[in-house]
């Protein structure tokens, strides 16, 4: 599939340039670049609800909450690989609480990270699925060494998924758990329908 994404960051105007172009305007603007740029996609689930177009959603809200959460760069590359590939071991479009291990589990075949930058990435990929709840025990099932930072990591994962639950008509933002996230409501709803006529369903 031809990449709708970066498409819509190369257009000159869109529907969409409030955020674009606050987002060229952020200091890792590059960093988000090539985290589209070099996106695995032949990796990625093959399905119109959880595939690549979900992928490029998530990545965009994923870069909107690290811009305004003033990430620093190393949380925000953390946080857009996990973006990129949350969803590697779905096996269909079903409710599914384990589908976030199995994609933690496949990681390491996919890309390549320094230790714990890998620990945190699968952790936050793991706990993405199960409520949140479990997000403690998860996080430490991984040994990371800086649980705060992986919580926040896997936090704002959470929100850049949920964000894109317009897609089936279940996004709730008193659940979203940072207030960056809930102002782009009604972004995720419009992003959504422009990538439903894109692609045509």
């Amino acid at each position: 599939m031809e990449s709708i994404l970066q498409d819509l960051l190369q257009r000159e105007t869109t529907a969409f340039d409030e955020q674009i172009n606050a987002l060229k305007s952020w200091a890792l603007w590059p960093v988000f670049e090539q985290k589209i740029k070099e996106l695995k996609t032949e990796c990625l689930y093959k399905s119109h609800i959880h595939g690549i177009a979900h992928i490029e959603r998530v990545l965009l809200f994923g870069g909107l909450i690290a811009m305004e959460n003033d990430c620093n760069e190393a949380d925000t590359v953390l946080l857009l690989t996990a973006c990129s590939y949350h969803d590697i071991g779905r096996i269909d479009d079903s409710k599914d609480d384990e589908h976030g291990s199995r994609s933690s589990s496949m990681l390491s075949d996919v890309i390549m990270l320094p230790q714990e930058d890998m620990r945190i990435v699968q952790a936050a990929i793991h706990a993405h699925s199960p409520n949140d709840e479990h997000m403690a025990q998860i996080i430490a099932s991984y040994g990371v060494k800086d649980s705060d930072r992986a919580f926040y990591i896997a936090k704002m994962l959470k929100d850049a998924d949920a964000l894109d639950r317009v897609r089936v008509d279940d996004l709730d933002i008193k659940y979203l758990r940072f207030d960056a996230s809930k102002k782009y409501k009604d972004f995720a709803q419009s992003l959504y329908e422009y990538y439903k006529y894109y692609l045509g369903y």
